[in-house]
């Protein structure tokens, strides 16, 4: 069974061969130090290092890695990525370095620090932080979706990808919504509106909306015959549960996303992979009403995430994708056995029935050992067969 074949299998809920793999999404990926680091171990060279994600530092892995992990997806993405930050030089604002994004957030970190030492970028600076009305959310100056500037040679690039290679082609994230708000807001301050102001966040997501909704017509437009699956980002959790009242998210936020789902759907024939880290047991029916396909990354370290678990009873509602590994104890911190057991006991846990594509739990981050990430994919390779 060919890579395209195995991932579009197991997204309809059937067994295939093996279980996919995927590695070097904006959420299965890796941060640029734990790159270099992995490739000295494995004596590869990559002559065009590069970072597709200026936020999250992570690294565009090489054509080797990818082959010698025996990776089933490759990735489509417009220059810039979801937030767009296209080659710049970094602004210092104030206390901050960093750069805005194409609404107006500054995603930055200590000037003080050098920039070797910077692991990633936060949002710092909020362009909605003092707006108190509607009018003046639906008067700001919106960046345009329909801007085809990010999408230069991508039709081609896609093209000869699927005509040429049996890779499951996945996009990079093209929409958010109720998350990205506490980027224009503030995490605090969207959270209290939310309750308090919720016109201010309903205004903000029907924005957001329109932009997404753009986006996703123009990038389609391009590349969407070639695609098979496309990814969204929205956390709504965290390590210990929701961050809202379930019923505030049922009455405020599903219905705009949904729109988003059902666009995409209307748009191409793809799977949609959406993106929730934390405690997402709550939320899951919800995702399968929306029409989200899969999700990721499956944080198995937050509450209520156990593997075999959440397999039992959400399994045939949608599917898995990540899951691997702990990122936030076992793979940097544990013993390759620990690691080996570990991936083998989540693959017994998930496999069964289809609906499971193995990746890292969210990004690999810097400071993991070279070994480790080794000892996680070969592991992978080991255990995934049906």
């Amino acid at each position: 069974m060919k890579s395209r074949e195995r991932i579009n299998f197991t997204l309809n809920h059937n067994e295939p061969d093996k279980i996919p793999l995927d590695f070097g999404g904006n959420q299965s990926g890796i941060h640029i130090k734990a790159y270099k680091k992995l490739l000295d171990y494995l004596n590869i060279e990559d002559k065009e290092i590069f970072t597709y994600d200026f936020i999250q530092q992570l690294a565009a892995p090489c054509e080797e890695l990818l082959e010698r992990f025996n990776i089933d997806t490759r990735y489509i993405r417009p220059l810039g990525g979801m937030v767009k930050i296209d080659d710049f030089e970094l602004e210092y604002e104030g206390k901050y370095v960093g750069a805005y994004d194409q609404f107006g957030c500054f995603w930055g970190n200590n000037a003080n620090k050098k920039l070797d030492e910077i692991l990633y970028y936060d949002p710092v600076i909020h362009p909605f932080e003092d707006f108190k009305t509607v009018q003046e959310i639906q008067e700001f100056n919106w960046s345009d979706g329909k801007d085809k500037s990010s999408f230069e040679g991508l039709r081609a690039y896609a093209r000869k990808l699927h005509e040429t290679t049996n890779y499951a082609l996945v996009s990079a994230p093209t929409g958010c919504i109720y998350e990205y708000t506490t980027f224009l807001f503030g995490f605090s301050k969207a959270l209290r509106h939310l309750k308090k102001k919720p016109e201010l966040i309903i205004a903000a997501m029907e924005g957001l909306l329109k932009y997404w909704v753009d986006y996703n017509i123009t990038f389609l437009n391009e590349v969407g015959e070639c695609l098979d699956v496309l990814c969204i980002n929205g956390d709504l959790a965290e390590q210990a549960g929701p961050i809202m009242d379930l019923r505030t998210y049922e009455k405020l936020i599903k219905p705009i996303e949904r729109r988003l789902s059902e666009k995409v759907h209307e748009l191409a024939d793809i799977k949609i992979n959406y993106h929730c880290c934390g405690s997402i047991p709550q939320f899951i029916p919800h995702f399968a009403d929306i029409k989200y396909d899969a999700v990721n990354p499956v944080q198995i370290s937050a509450f209520d995430m156990e593997p075999c678990s959440l397999k039992k009873r959400f399994g045939k509602k949608i599917t898995f994708w990540g899951g691997m590994c702990n990122t936030q104890a076992t793979l940097p911190f544990g013993t390759l056995e620990q690691i080996r057991m570990e991936v083998k006991r989540n693959f017994e846990c998930l496999k069964p029935g289809g609906g499971f594509v193995a990746a890292n739990v969210h990004n690999v981050t810097a400071e993991v050992p070279a070994e480790n990430i080794v000892a996680m994919f070969d592991a992978a390779n080991k255990f995934r067969n049906y």
